[in-house]
């Protein structure tokens, strides 16, 4: 670590650290078996520093959602620029995010939001991650699907895929069949055509 580091800025960093480790237990070995103690060990922080940053599981947690949430949205804009080449912006959108919704981060999260059935601390860091990511969620589906913003069944469209997405990234935990699923992606691409032109 530079010498010329501040106080303050080491513990941002040692904070990252173990924000990363976080991320990366979760979508590595899942909810359950991310627990503090394997979250210090992957981050390589005492006891007494993780305490620091996040007082309990639940704030790191919370702290982790947020940041997967981050990632599935980097990921959204960085798979929307690979797929320039293709003209149809219906095809591009839906494709874009039916990438996005095979990565394990975007899998992670899934898998947050299935376990906080029966987990009202994970429910309500989930809700709050959520919340605080909206306005940023929105503004990178806005840019994916900025061809027909302003048709009259965006919203119906917009959200309607995204469920159909999360969907589809469940069903893939015990249906490994990239074929049908390609198939479905493709019906549904039809079907968002067929609402824009019909309307």
């Amino acid at each position: 670590m530079p010498s010329n580091i501040t106080r303050q800025q080491q513990k941002e960093l040692t904070k990252q650290r173990i924000l990363d480790a976080a991320v990366e237990s979760l979508i590595d070995l899942g909810v359950a078996r991310t627990t503090t103690l394997e979250v210090q060990k992957r981050a390589d922080v005492s006891r007494g520093a993780l305490l620091h940053h996040f007082h309990t599981h639940a704030e790191l947690i919370a702290a982790a959602v947020a940041e997967i949430v981050k990632q599935n949205e980097a990921a959204v804009l960085a798979n929307h620029q690979r797929q320039a080449n293709k003209t149809d912006p219906i095809q591009r959108a839906i494709t874009t995010l039916s990438i996005v919704a095979t990565e394990k981060s975007f899998l992670a999260e899934m898998e947050l939001w299935i376990v906080s059935r029966t987990n009202n601390d994970l429910r309500e860091a989930l809700i709050s991650a959520e919340k605080n990511a909206f306005s940023d969620r929105s503004r990178v589906v806005d840019m994916v699907f900025a061809s027909f913003k302003e048709h009259p069944q965006y919203q119906l469209v917009v959200d309607t895929t995204i469920e159909f997405l999360r969907g589809l990234a469940i069903s893939s935990v015990l249906r490994k069949n990239p074929s049908n699923t390609q198939q479905l992606i493709r019906q549904w691409i039809e079907v968002i055509k067929i609402i824009l032109t019909d309307s």
